[in-house]
This record gives structure tokens, C-alpha cells and sequence, in this order.
């Protein structure tokens, strides 16, 4: 079930309605319902369509939604829907501040579906249509049987992109018809006939040669109107519909499908408007104003952070997702790991950009350096105790003493309060049955508020020499050192109310905390239990905290697996994650390590030199031998050498994944995983010029459009394209940078300043929003100077060398691929051309073939779908490996030859 908006939300739906009003954009009604994770999951299984038909595929696509969440690869935060009014769901577990952007982000593609072109003709009350589909064809399967209706759709859902992108809503003639007066001005020629002097014209238009000509001409119209159809026909799904020998309620469970493909084929249509090109994994860790914080979860969360541009913090203010990327994955000498989408950029040691698909071992990059970008406020402990209610609770709560309660669950007593205790002892059994039998009589302890300095040293230690074991129900740390054993016990004592048991095995000591509520609060925050050495790693909420919560953890966990002496500094660890993570800590000091596995399979993390004294002077050690084994390896240098922070890449592999970006103002460029990035900025031009969250994301539309719902036929990654683009055209018509004048100018210095003033770039973008799709986007705005500016270029995949290579970078090849992968959303052209075959009602289709060859498997199935719908023999002229073929399915086997 959905819910309403609270009041806090729906006055902040009307405060950004009347400011997208204000700033000009015209939307639909629309009406916005809360859902929660599971719910938005069905729906957008349905396309967002809750009352759609049903189908195994919506149950298959909600599987993998779901489980894709489960496993954290997905987060869905909101969906609308092209209607009037227009539905837009939320999810209702959204920061306030999330809801609010969503939301202005939904007005904005409402201003997109009312006002653009290519929208123009879909169904306005395309909800209340799936839902008529949907009851038709429940009706359908309850006559007919679920599987003979199910397995009619999927046929039908396999043609459903073989329609006619141009048509729009009501078929043209096909030629121009001339009315009378246009025919009387036509000048009179036979046919072949060239227009000649009379002198010449017996040599240009000789007798024979018109009268070969005519009998030509006469015998193809003959022929043409033999053919059915008279000309090929693009929309395969309508001419099946007309001419395909199909009963009546298939007639109208295929004009469904393809009523419903038309009404998503705009949004395909227009997807590359809104998209730029996305940029590193998800794994990747950034330094925030929050902490050291995932990409994906700034992205999933569209958290507006701060993060270090290398120099200064930065406001982040948009943020972009796209899956199943081609990625490079680089590896550096220091041990840095970064993997991105092929064209994300990172920063060179020369102050450079170069894109991952361009770099090779070798190549030198910056290290980001740290400029003090921390947390400011503690982070909260959000776990409490549970304490098990007892039968004194049941007889508060209903009002009787505890001597009723006993005997009326004996049996032995029926008071007044009957129904109320009945009530309330089954929640009492129901719990009782939840919780083991230990944890029945656990006792509490006190639970720390905050991550503190303190609670932060009491988990490096654990996380060093310690462990936590639910089946023993303890906490235990082991350690040599006596001054070690004396603070974990006064830590356990003074942060949880537990006093320690401490035994001397040999020559170490063994520090116990047997509580078995301490074990679930520990495992709360994050901490590993049982044998998990190679899984460690820092807690979250270390990561998210202040610079002296995580110096006291630091030095806590070196104190425990770190060593000091002649080396420098060196932390040894079996997690490669744990590893990772302390470099990056480290980093955020200052501190310069490198990171190396080692034949043991342990990790070290080496600090040596300047970086060893910054250490000291922002770690240190607790323990006295190490911390004087530190000062000795420093006293003994009376200089250190200056420290690079130049990195060198080793290692670069080639890799497929789910990629994240973020949009950075200014500068564009942020430290991630120790090296300096540069964002694809999938932001808006307005949004940067308005500089309020709200105003911007109100003007998304600029680069989203339909984005939220687009259909996905096909992958098309022009890095930046769509954003970059509309970035130019405002700056284009603001300047004047348009029209004869200054195409002709030919003085690259007066080209590069002019500037005429116009503003008129606002009012162009609203234009291109209104008219364009994607192909026309491209091909009329899309300008060498732009591709020349950008770098753009196309790239190949090469199997000999076993990654992506650059293939050309002349902007008519670029322009040319663009508009191919765009042109019918890169699904294959097909026509009908003959549906009477060799005079035996059989049915001939072609494939326009633009370079690009079928996927043969897809399209013997497809001719197998066609077939039960035609119910004779299928053909398909189309090229293989530049050799025009023929394949040919009967009912019953499938042959190919040449043409």
C-alpha cells in the first residue's frame, strides 16, 4: 500500500511547485506516493505501472531488483511517470533533504513529458490504459488458460522494438498528393525523358531509348502493384497486426504491446539528453566533510558533501549512476587501487588529465594531498540494549498484579482482563521464542552514546589483537605489554560497566569481557567475529568521524599490528580491505605510505622518512617501546629527503561494472582512493548558474529529461555528451556564437573572444527541450569545434592487445557512430517488403543494414516468433560479415544461404 505525504513533506512539495512555476516550467498535476523499498522494487518491476498485466518477466525483473538491493548494487529513489496527472513515487526512507531534490527533479521531467515533441502523441491517461490492458487480459487468460496468454505475449513482447520510430501518433501518406491545380503545372514528359531543346532532342532522348524506358517503367508499376505491400512496411508489429491470420483477442493482446511500445519509445528516444557519462566504482572511497565516505553511497544517498579538490574543500551538487561499463582498473607503485569507466580522467604528475584507457605502466599521477577536510561532530551509537520483558511488565501493562498474570497462564485463573492479558502474553511468548536462552539472561551494559576518542581506541585494539566470539560470548584482546592490558581493562570498565577477566598464558595476556550484549553491539558497528583476520576493517563510524576519533583509533590499532624501528613505520595485516583502508586514514593526515602484499599473504602498509615523523607527530604510538622505537628511527636522521607526491602506475586491467560520478563545483576535479579525479559534471548548466539546490535541481530537465524512466534498449556512453552539449549551446547563444556572421569569420583569435551579448541562452535551451530528440540533439548541435574542444572520439574494442583503443578522432567518424548507436535506440532496422513471397503467402523481411551486423542467435529466435504469429515461412535478408544472406525458418528448421 502506498502512503500519503506527511505534512513536513507535502509543504515542501508545494514551496518547489511554486518555484518551478516561478522559474518557467510548465508540468502536469502530480501527485506523489511514498513507497518502501520492497514496494518500489514491484512497481518498477512493472515499469512503473502497478496495475500493468501480468507477465513472468515483471516477476523476474522484481527478483532481480530485489536481490540487487539485498546485495547493495541498487538503489531505486524515485520514479514518475508520463500521465496527466503524472505519478512520481518516493521512497519513503529518503533524508528530507533527498525527498526535496526528488521532487524538483519530478517537476522537471513532468515539464519534459507536457512540453516536448516527441511526447506529443503518447496516451495522457496511460495509466488508466495499463490498467484497462491488464484487466483485458486477465480476462484473456481466465478464457484461454495463463500459459497459452503468457506465452502469446512473449512472442509479441520479442517484435515490440520492431516499430516505426517516426511514426507520431496517425499514419501520412506515403507520397505527396497533388491536387489539380499542382498536376496542370506539371510540364509533360514521357517517362525517361530529359528536358532538351527541340533541336537536340532527338539526340538526347532518342526513340528507342523512351520506349525501352516506358515498357520498363510500365512493367515494374505492374509488378508493384502485384507486391503486397506496395511499399515496405517499417512498423512489422501493425502489419502483423492487420495481415497476420490471428484470433481476435490476439488481434488486441498485440495492438496492446504495441500500443504501450509507442508510449515507451519516447523516452528511449530522448535518453542521451540527460546522461554524461559516468565515472569509478562504487567501492571507491572519497574524503568528505562526512568522513571517508563510498562513492556509491554519496551517490545512492545524492549526499551534498564537501569534498577536497586537491586544494580546497568543494560542494558536491549532483551525482550520476550507470551500469555494466566498460572499466580500466589501475594499480599504482605506492598500492593506490582505482577502478573507472574508460574515459574518467585522472590528474598527472604535470597537472595533466588522462583518461584510464590512455594510461600505461608507467605513466606518472598525483597523489591527492590532504587538506585538512574532517568531520566536525562526533558520530551517534544508534544500537541500544534489548531487555526481555518479563510477566511484571505484562501486569503493568494490563493493570493486574503479578500473581494474576502467573495463574491465568497456568490456566488456573480467568480474570475480567481476560482479553488483555491474552494480547499481551503472546507478544511476551512470541518474544520469549525469538531470543535464545542465554540471551534471555544476559545483562545489560551501558552503551556509549557517541564514537568517542575512547570507544575509538578500545576498537583499534580489538580490531589489532582482539576478537569477538558469539558462541563463547566474548570480547577478548591479547597483548604482551602490561601497560596495554591495564588500559583495555579500565576502557571496558568505564565505557560498557564491565570489569575484565585477565589471565597470564605464558608470556602474554589474555583480556575476556564475557557479555553477550557487548558481542551484538560490537557486531553492530561493524566488527568481524570468529576466524575473519583476511575480513577486517574499519568500522563505518570511525570512517565518519572527527580527525581525533580516528588518531585514537589509529594509534590504538598500530600500537597492536604495527611496528617501529629501523624500517620506519610498518603495519601488517591480512585484510587487503583493512590495508586500503589505513592508507587512505594515513593519507588524510599527510602521511605517505606504500602498500604491498607479502609472501606470508599478509598486507604492509610501509611509512617511511618525512612521513614517519608526521606520523609521530599526528599518531604516534601509545605503547612506550614503540613510541621510543619511533623516536629512535627518527633521531637517527638528522634530514630527510624531500617526499614525491607523484605516484607511478604498475598495473591496468580491463574490467566491466556498475560506475558513479559526481558533479563538483568550480573545479570539477576530486580526491578518491588517493589520487585526483575529474568528474563528468552530469550536472546542468542552469543548475550551476542558479546556485541554490532547489532552483537547480528544478532545472534538471536541462540534462535529465526522462531520465529517471527511461526504458534501457541499449547502452550509448558518449562521455560528457549530453551534458557538455547543453553547456555549449547556452554559451553558443549567450555569445552570439551562431549564424553566418560567425561561421564565416575566419580569425581563430576573434573567434575564440566573441561575445555579442545575446543572453539568449536560457531561452535556447527551453527550445532544444521542446523540439529535440536525441538524434536531432546530435546532429544539429554537435559541432567540430566541440568535438575538437572535448577530445571526443571513437574507440574499439582490440582483442589482439586485450583493451580499448582509440579508433578515430576525425569528428565526421564520430558524429557518424553517434548517430548510428542512436538512430532506432540501436535496435536493427526491419521492413516488410514482401508478404506474398514466391506467390506463397510467405512473408520476406530486410534488415537496413548501417554496419552493423544482427545478432544472429536473437534473430533466428525472433524468425521462429514471427512464424507462429505468420504461420508460414519466414525470411530475412540481411549481411553477415559484408555478405548479403538469406535465412529461412519453415515451422521446423532453419536454413541460411548466400545472396
Amino acid at each position: 500500500m502506498t502512503q500519503e505525504l506527511p505534512p513536513t513533506l507535502a509543504r515542501m512539495r508545494d514551496e518547489i511547485r511554486e518555484v518551478a512555476i516561478d522559474y518557467g516550467l510548465d508540468f502536469f498535476e502530480v501527485i506523489f506516493e511514498l513507497l518502501d523499498f520492497d514496494q518500489m522494487n514491484q512497481v518498477a518491476a512493472y515499469g512503473g505501472f502497478p496495475t500493468r498485466y501480468p507477465h513472468w518477466s515483471f516477476g523476474m525483473e522484481y527478483e532481480r531488483l530485489r536481490k540487487s538491493y539485498a546485495y547493495g548494487l541498487h538503489r531505486i529513489y524515485e520514479m514518475v511517470i508520463n500521465n496527466d496527472p503524472c505519478y512520481a513515487y518516493l521512497l519513503v526512507s529518503n533524508e528530507p533533504v533527498d525527498q526535496k531534490l526528488v521532487m524538483a527533479h519530478v517537476f522537471a521531467h513532468s515539464d519534459f513529458f507536457k512540453n516536448n515533441l516527441w511526447f506529443a502523441h503518447t496516451n495522457r491517461k496511460m495509466m488508466d490504459e495499463m490498467a484497462n490492458h491488464g484487466m483485458r487480459i486477465r480476462r484473456y487468460m481466465d478464457r484461454y488458460g495463463e500459459d497459452v496468454v503468457e506465452d502469446f505475449i512473449d512472442i509479441c513482447l520479442s517484435i515490440e522494438n520492431l516499430i516505426d520510430p517516426t511514426f507520431m501518433g496517425e499514419r501520412q501518406p506515403r507520397k505527396p498528393v497533388l491536387d489539380e491545380e499542382e498536376e496542370e503545372k506539371q510540364p509533360e514528359r514521357r517517362p525517361g525523358e530529359f528536358p532538351a531543346d527541340s533541336y537536340m532532342h532527338p539526340f538526347i532522348n532518342p526513340p528507342e531509348v523512351l520506349a525501352e524506358e516506358a515498357k520498363r517503367l510500365k512493367e515494374e508499376e505492374e509488378a508493384r502493384k502485384k507486391r503486397f505491400p506496395p511499399e515496405p512496411e517499417r512498423d512489422v508489429m501493425l502489419f502483423l497486426l492487420e495481415h497476420a491470420p490471428l484470433e481476435t483477442w490476439q488481434q488486441d493482446v498485440l495492438a496492446m504491446i504495441r500500443e504501450e511500445a509507442y508510449y515507451f519509445l519516447p523516452q528511449r528516444q530522448t535518453k542521451i539528453m540527460n546522461e554524461g557519462w559516468a565515472c569509478a566504482t562504487g567501492d571507491t572511497l572519497v574524503p568528505t566533510d562526512r568522513g571517508l565516505l563510498r562513492l556509491d553511497e554519496i551517490v545512492n544517498h545524492r549526499l551534498p558533501v564537501y569534498v577536497s579538490d586537491g586544494e580546497t574543500p568543494r560542494r558536491v551538487y549532483d551525482w550520476a549512476k550507470f551500469e555494466n561499463e566498460p572499466t580500466i582498473r589501475l594499480r599504482t607503485r605506492r598500492g593506490f587501487v582505482l577502478e573507472g569507466s574508460v574515459t574518467h580522467r585522472v590528474r598527472l604528475a604535470d597537472g595533466s588529465w588522462k583518461r584510464l584507457d590512455e594510461l600505461k605502466p608507467g605513466d606518472k599521477l598525483q597523489v591527492a594531498p590532504a587538506i585538512g577536510l574532517w568531520p566536525t561532530e562526533l558520530q551517534p551509537i544508534s544500537w541500544r540494549f534489548r531487555r526481555r520483558t518479563t510477566l511484571q511488565d505484562v501486569a503493568e501493562q494490563v493493570g493486574v498484579d503479578l500473581s494474576t498474570v502467573i495463574r491465568h497462564r497456568q490456566g488456573r485463573f480467568r480474570s475480567r482482563s481476560a482479553e488483555a492479558l491474552d494480547t499481551a502474553l503472546a507478544v511476551y511468548e512470541a518474544e520469549l521464542e525469538s531470543l535464545p536462552f542465554m540471551q534471555n539472561r544476559r545483562s545489560p551494559i551501558r552503551v556509549p552514546a557517541f564514537l568517542d576518542a575512547e570507544l575509538a581506541e578500545f576498537l583499534g585494539y580489538v580490531i589489532g589483537d582482539g576478537h569477538v566470539s558469539p558462541v563463547k560470548r566474548e570480547v577478548g584482546v591479547t597483548t604482551a605489554d602490561d601497560e596495554q592490558v591495564e588500559r583495555i581493562s579500565a576502557l571496558g570498565e568505564r565505557l560498557f560497566g564491565i570489569n575484565a577477566a585477565v589471565k597470564r598464558d605464558g608470556n602474554r595476556w589474555r583480556v575476556r569481557f564475557y557479555s553477550q550484549a557487548l558481542v551484538e553491539f560490537l557486531q553492530s558497528l561493524g566488527l568481524t567475529d570468529g576466524p575473519s583476520a583476511s575480513e577486517k576493517a574499519v568500522p563505518p563510524l570511525v570512517m565518519r568521524s572527527p580527525k581525533e576519533v580516528v588518531r585514537a583509533f589509529l594509534r590504538a590499532y598500530f600500537d597492536c599490528d604495527g611496528y617501529a624501528g629501523r624500517q620506519g613505520v610498518i603495519l601488517s595485516t591480512r585484510s587487503e580491505r583493512l590495508g586500503e583502508q589505513i592508507q587512505l586514514l594515513l593519507l588524510q593526515f599527510g602521511i605517505l605510505s606504500h602498500r604491498r602484499p607479502q609472501q606470508d599473504g599478509c598486507w604492509h602498509v610501509h611509512v617511511m622518512g618525512r612521513s614517519a615523523q608526521r606520523f609521530a607527530e599526528e599518531i604516534g604510538y601509545g605503547l612506550t617501546r614503540k613510541r621510543e622505537a619511533l623516536e629512535a628511527y627518527l633521531s637517527d636522521r638528522q634530514w630527510f629527503k624531500r617526499e614525491s607526491w607523484i605516484d607511478e602506475v604498475v598495473e591496468l586491467t580491463p574490467g566491466v561494472a556498475t560506475v558513479y560520478d559526481l558533479s563538483v563545483e568550480e573545479t570539477h576535479r576530486y580526491a578518491a582512493n588517493g589520487l585526483l579525479n575529474h568528474n563528468s559534471y552530469w550536472h546542468s548548466t542552469i543548475m550551476t548558474q542558479s546556485g541554490v539546490m532547489t532552483h537547480a535541481e528544478v532545472v534538471d530537465y536541462a540534462d535529465h529529461h526522462s531520465g529517471t524512466v527511461a526504458m534501457h534498449p541499449g547502452r550509448l556512453n558518449p562521455y560528457k555528451l549530453g551534458m557538455e552539449l547543453f553547456r555549449d549551446i547556452e554559451e553558443r547563444w549567450n555569445k552570439g556564437r551562431f549564424g553566418k556572421e560567425y561561421e564565416e569569420c575566419d580569425d581563430l583569435q576573434e573567434k575564440a573572444n566573441w561575445d555579442l551579448q545575446l543572453g539568449l541562452g536560457r531561452e535556447k535551451i527551453f527550445e532544444v527541450r521542446r523540439i529535440y530528440n536525441d538524434v536531432g540533439f546530435i546532429d544539429t548541435f554537435l559541432t567540430e569545434e566541440f568535438a575538437r574542444e572535448h577530445k571526443l572520439f571513437t574507440y574499439a574494442y582490440n582483442p589482439r592487445h586485450g583493451h580499448f583503443e582509440i579508433e578515430s578522432r576525425e569528428f565526421q567518424d564520430v558524429k557518424k557512430k553517434l548517430l548510428t548507436l542512436l538512430t532506432n535506440g540501436g535496435h536493427p532496422i526491419i521492413r516488410v517488403v514482401d508478404a506474398n513471397y514466391g506467390n506463397r503467402g510467405e512473408l520476406l523481411l530486410v534488415h537496413q543494414h548501417e554496419g552493423i551486423d544482427l545478432k544472429l542467435d536473437y534473430a533466428k529466435d525472433t524468425l521462429e516468433n514471427i512464424y507462429k504469429l505468420w504461420t508460414r515461412p519466414v525470411h530475412l535478408d540481411t549481411v553477415v560479415d559484408e555478405t548479403p544472406r538469406r535465412f529461412t525458418f519453415d515451422g521446423k528448421d532453419h536454413r541460411t544461404r548466400k545472396l
